[in-house]
């Protein structure tokens, strides 16, 4: 009861995160790349029109009698650009790209799905909410419709935990690791997903060309923003569009998750799905082995493992963990593995 009790909690608030299956049907697709890059552009020319608006009366000077304007408001205009297009749990872009009719899209049902197999107690979230994302077409790839929350929404928490990339980009990789191989993968649906470190990462690029600050973390050359400030107003100095971001690695049949048990890959193995690691992505470097999978459909290694990421995290921002902790995290965890699988 006190582990049932346990996942509850962690699952209640993620309950919404959901998997793609990109192995059971290949239907091709038409790319819908330029009807969502319209759509995130309306949102972006939204929020720099909203960041450019005046304050609210609550906080002009009480004896002034003239409203103002912000001036080129730095943090007025992330908010506005977070509000527009990085909800958390469902992003904007994913909504739109699952309830849109110019959207080319194919479903396959949880009881269809490499998952079907899987028990309430192994992917609590994905078992009771049977939520698989849609697959859609971007940039010649497809991917599951949740890599579009991915992108804008981890890759503004990855952007932001780096401090806007100015302590490069280790700290962001390893809170995507975290939070796979626990909240929004590993522990709740059972899934370790490397397609969606690879939209987390690119979403960090996206949100760092914003304003351009820092140079792109992938490329380390300097870029044009989207956004520039002249005559002390925001105004959109380029089109966003998917070109430079989105590449096989989003897609989950070609960068394969792992699984948190033997037991849950060989139940996904049975349906016989084909992991093509041969279509990977050449362009990250020595980022590859970060977020990309280069073995295929497998069993989490223990490096990803919570215990293993936190003491990562925990170096990162140089916290002092007993080493008696993460032991006694590991045990939780492999105390929670044997009463999920019915042996206690």
């Amino acid at each position: 009861m006190k582990y049932w009790l346990s996942l509850s909690v962690l699952c209640s608030v993620v309950v919404q995160a959901a998997e793609v299956d990109q192995f059971t049907d290949v239907t091709p697709l038409q790319d819908s790349s330029e009807v969502i890059a319209d759509e995130v552009n309306r949102r972006i020319q939204l929020a720099v029109s909203k960041a450019n608006s005046f304050y609210p009366r609550a906080l002009q000077p009480k004896k002034s009698h003239h409203r103002r304007r912000p001036q080129c408001d730095v943090e007025r205009l992330y908010s506005q650009l977070q509000y527009q297009l990085a909800r958390p749990l469902v992003g904007q872009l994913e909504s739109f790209a699952e309830q849109s009719d110019l959207v080319a899209k194919r479903w396959v049902a949880f009881p269809e799905s490499v998952y079907q197999d899987y028990q309430e107690k192994e992917a609590p979230t994905l078992v009771l909410s049977e939520r698989i994302a849609a697959v859609i077409k971007v940039n010649g790839v497809d991917i599951g419709s949740d890599k579009l929350g991915h992108f804008f929404t981890e890759g503004r928490t990855y952007f932001e935990i780096t401090d806007r990339l100015n302590n490069g980009t280790s700290a962001g990789i390893a809170f995507g690791d975290w939070s796979e191989s626990l909240y929004f993968g590993a522990q709740t649906t059972g899934v370790f997903s490397y397609a969606d470190l690879t939209a987390n990462f690119n979403g960090m690029r996206f949100w760092n060309r914003v304003l351009a600050n820092q140079p792109d973390p992938l490329t380390n050359q300097n870029i044009e923003p989207y956004i520039q400030c002249k005559n002390k107003r925001w105004v959109v100095a380029e089109g966003f569009d998917f070109s430079a971001y989105v590449d096989s690695g989003w897609n989950e049949a070609v960068n394969c998750s792992a699984f948190r048990t033997e037991q849950l890959l060989q139940k996904v193995m049975s349906h016989h799905p084909q992991c093509q690691i041969e279509k990977l992505p050449r362009r990250y470097g020595a980022l590859s082995d970060k977020i990309l999978n280069l073995q295929g459909l497998k069993v989490l290694p223990e490096i990803l493992q919570p215990e293993a990421v936190l003491a990562r995290r925990a170096e990162e921002y140089r916290w002092q963990l007993p080493e008696e902790m993460l032991e006694k995290i590991k045990q939780v965890r492999l105390d929670l593995e044997r009463w999920r699988s019915g042996s206690q």
